[in-house]
């Protein structure tokens, strides 16, 4: 067993800002799926660099020695949850924007998380209805996002990784 699976298995608890964390089987699975593919990415990219071999020279292959991948995602914002429609509009307003904030925040993490190879994330975060308005963009670096995501508030995390959103009233306001 290697040392990561060991680790797999063996920690069942994740501290995060120094508080234990249990974590779930979902997580868990997900966890173990990433470290499975992990390198499925990379042996792809090094079978891409498998030339055909020229006549009679031991070892003629191109080297891999470096990899990182860019990633572009746009998603639509999740609508707001059926038993807040009937709050007022200024509550409905700061509800979804905290939801959507707090959603971005953890799709990047996790995005990162599960795609080690990538280094660069390009986001868009659309209205939830049809009018595709564009309300949170941004690149995030894996590293920006790591420091990031030592601050408790979405909104200041999303700010340290470079995510644009724009608030009038408390209310997210469309970018375009």
């Amino acid at each position: 067993m290697t040392a990561r699976h060991r680790e797999a298995v063996v920690s069942d608890v994740e501290h995060r800002a120094g508080e234990p964390h249990r974590r779930t089987i979902g997580r868990i699975l997900a966890d173990c799926l990433s470290r499975i593919t992990e390198g499925r990415f990379r042996r792809m990219v090094t079978g891409a660099l498998r030339l055909t071999a020229r006549g009679f020279v031991p070892h003629d292959v191109l080297v891999l020695t470096e990899l990182s991948a860019g990633l572009r995602v746009e998603w639509r914002s999740r609508e707001m949850h059926p038993w807040d429609r009937d709050l007022p509009w200024e509550r409905r307003a700061a509800r979804f924007r905290e939801q959507t904030l707090h959603d971005t925040a953890a799709a990047i993490a996790r995005l990162f998380r599960m795609v080690p190879e990538v280094e660069i994330i390009e986001v868009r975060v659309l209205e939830p209805h049809p009018s595709s308005r564009l309300i949170l963009a941004g690149t995030v670096a894996r590293e920006d996002a790591l420091v990031a995501r030592t601050y408790a508030s979405p909104s200041m995390t999303l700010r340290m990784m470079g995510i644009l959103y724009r608030l009038k009233d408390g209310h997210l306001e469309p970018l375009e």
